[in-house]
């Protein structure tokens, strides 16, 4: 039986109706224009989710893409009354009534019963050709299907919504584009969490979906998915060379420390999460180091807009430090009381392990007296570079040119 994953359908609810003879086996009377009741069509109501504030429990029935997948809600008005309702279809269509009922009813745009890997699923019949075209509303998705290996669907059987949803992963969206190169690796690790049920944060809707932050809990500390997603491919994520970058930090000596524009996303990602959790006073408090080490990684607040950065410690004394913040480039003396540890815990340990993405290269034809004007160009413009001298000694820097207006 061959799959193929298209977008969610509408079921229609205009198909021509069944012959007036009623059929033995529906548990509702036989259609009439008086009450308007009818045993083709659809009768589907739509999925209402819950309040977007509520913590989600999912379970991940198949990931189309990256930046993609269709989940069903694990609960009682949901995956438990599915298990009841596909229980009851199973006895059905495996009995002695379920052996009268024919697919010559099924009209296109009906909901009917088909018969996949030996369990009976409800779908919405798209194409009756040979194989017919079915939607398998609670796995949601498209499958090609002999016309022989579907029934009827009673109307009882169309009183629960199709379960199947398409949500967004958090964050891999945007990512999506510059991981096509792992992305079977990153599949891979899907794998690991598609048989657990997984709790959700709703953290935005997009395109009318809903991007979900997943965790899961079944172990005794928690994984936060797109951090085990990121954390298989790092090193994919050390930062490369670009042909196009976001000049972030300009020192004194021509040196201009760059974003890619994954560098960008990634280091966007990192910071957010990293100041969400240490704004929390009670969170900071915990974070407090016992004692500092030269060579290790901190969270940093930065004095000019009070956020938090990763830097790694060159000195310190009793009040002060030396640091450098590794995803810019640029070192800094801070206060002892702005320095935290990183988290230790599993759904934040890309902070740790993500590499430092600030990438150098020499300024080609560096004149210091432009040193203010090409500063002004550090922040979040995407910038062409142009490489001059790709081939450097050891410990150097390539030496480009910085294209802009």
């Amino acid at each position: 039986m061959a799959v193929k994953e298209d977008p969610l359908p509408t079921a229609t609810t205009d198909a021509a109706q069944s012959p007036e003879d009623s059929q033995p086996w529906e548990d509702v009377p036989s259609p009439s224009e008086e009450n308007g009741e009818t045993n083709s069509g659809s009768l589907l109501q739509p999925l209402e989710l819950p309040s977007s504030d509520e913590h989600w429990s999912v379970l991940v029935v198949r990931v189309e893409s990256l930046s993609r997948i269709v989940v069903r809600l694990v609960g009682e008005q949901y995956s438990d009354e599915l298990d009841i309702l596909e229980a009851n279809m199973q006895e059905l269509y495996t009995g002695p009534l379920g052996a009268t009922m024919s697919s010559e009813w099924l009209r296109e745009g009906d909901c009917c019963a088909v018969e996949h890997d030996g369990n009976w699923k409800r779908a919405i019949l798209l194409l009756r050709n040979s194989p017919a075209t079915v939607f398998v509303g609670d796995l949601g998705c498209e499958l090609q299907v002999e016309l022989s290996r579907t029934r009827p669907l009673p109307v009882r059987f169309q009183q629960l919504p199709f379960q199947a949803f398409t949500a967004e992963p958090y964050c891999l969206r945007d990512l999506a584009p510059f991981l096509s190169s792992v992305e079977a690796r990153m599949f891979e690790r899907w794998s690991v969490f598609r048989h657990n049920v997984l709790a959700a944060d709703v953290v935005a809707r997009c395109d009318g979906r809903p991007v979900l932050k997943l965790f899961d809990t079944t172990d005794e500390e928690d994984l936060c998915v797109h951090v085990e997603l990121l954390c298989c491919v790092l090193d994919e994520l050390s930062p490369r060379l670009p042909s196009s970058c976001v000049p972030k930090f300009l020192n004194r000596d021509g040196l201009l420390f760059v974003h890619s524009p994954l560098s960008a996303l990634l280091v966007q990602l990192v910071e957010d999460e990293m100041n969400q959790q240490l704004n929390e006073d009670s969170c900071r408090q915990n974070l407090r180091p016992q004692r500092y080490q030269i060579g290790t990684l901190y969270c940093v607040r930065y004095a000019r807009d009070a956020r938090f950065y990763r830097a790694r410690l060159v000195q310190h004394g009793d009040n002060h430090a030396l640091v450098c913040f590794i995803d810019y480039g640029n070192f800094e003396t801070v206060s002892i009381e702005d320095m935290y540890t990183l988290s230790p815990d599993n759904a934040h340990r890309l902070w740790q392990l993500l590499p430092a993405q600030a990438f150098c290269v020499r300024l080609h034809g560096w004149n210091p007296d432009r040193a203010d004007e090409l500063a002004e160009l550090c922040g979040d413009r995407v910038l062409p570079l142009q490489v001059v001298e790709p081939q450097v000694e050891s410990g150097g820097a390539p030496v480009a040119r910085l294209l802009f207006d």
